[in-house]
């Protein structure tokens, strides 16, 4: 009869072997998880930038709290001639369908920041749905025009949404410059963390009715301008066929 010896030096490697792999297991799943991935599914992502030759960038301005800014930020933009894409919730609509329509007039962009500011990552299917055309109704009904661009509220997201925004028709908008307005830094500050991060394809995150936010942007304009970039609504700067979204959320097109 053989006898088989396992030394112990093989154990230990067996051993180390089998930890590897269960902690690239746990790794995966909390990777995946969040996204329940199957089989032969990428994850997606919204775009936070997009990869361009060009020194083009947009200026996002979410609308979810008072509109007592609103007909200073548009007129700070007609001072500088820059078109701003802003994302509107729709319960925000219904309380200043004026502001709405104010921003279309002056020639802004309007997007969908959803319906009710929910957290759409929690959503089912059929909330996520109900969210994003409940807005685009009611922002149609204002501007006469339908949105096809979405914010996620907070940028909360999940590969299903996402999945869900794109065939419902939008594109889903994150920003790569955040200027934390809401937490009332100064316009100094704000500037700094624009410019730390702008790049060509840069998309920045600014909101109404944040208390900073209409004195600082005169300055930050002119320090995104003194670099040689040009603002154009999110319309303007993203690819709107065939693309492709890296694990940065860095918008490519397709290779064909």
């Amino acid at each position: 009869m053989r006898i088989i010896v396992i030394r112990a030096r093989t154990l230990a490697a067996v051993a180390v072997g089998l930890v590897v792999c269960l902690c690239v297991g746990v790794l995966a799943v909390q990777y995946f998880g969040g996204a329940r991935m199957t089989a032969g599914q990428l994850e997606k992502h919204p775009i936070y930038s997009v990869d361009t030759q060009e020194a083009k960038v947009a200026l996002g301005i979410n609308c979810a709290w008072d509109n007592a800014d609103i007909p200073k930020l548009i007129s700070v933009l007609e001072q500088y001639n820059v078109k701003a894409t802003f994302f509107v919730v729709g319960d925000w609509c219904d309380k200043y369908p004026e502001s709405v329509k104010a921003l279309y007039d002056a020639g802004h962009e309007i997007g969908s920041h959803s319906d009710t500011h929910a957290d759409m990552a929690k959503l089912d299917e059929a909330g996520i749905v109900r969210e994003l055309e409940d807005s685009a109704d009611k922002i149609e009904a204002i501007t006469g025009r339908r949105p096809n661009l979405f914010r996620p509220p907070s940028g909360s997201y999940s590969s299903e949404m996402i999945a869900i925004v794109e065939r419902e028709g939008f594109y889903p908008i994150q920003w790569d410059c955040d200027s934390i307005d809401y937490k009332d830094p100064t316009a100094a500050q704000m500037q700094e963390r624009i410019l730390k991060k702008l790049r060509n394809g840069s998309i920045m995150l600014f909101h109404s009715g944040a208390a900073n936010t209409p004195d600082a942007l005169p300055q930050i304009i002119e320090a995104v301008r003194a670099k040689g970039y040009v603002f154009v609504p999110v319309s303007q700067l993203i690819y709107t066929g065939s693309y492709t979204v890296d694990y940065e959320g860095r918008q490519h097109v397709a290779n064909e």
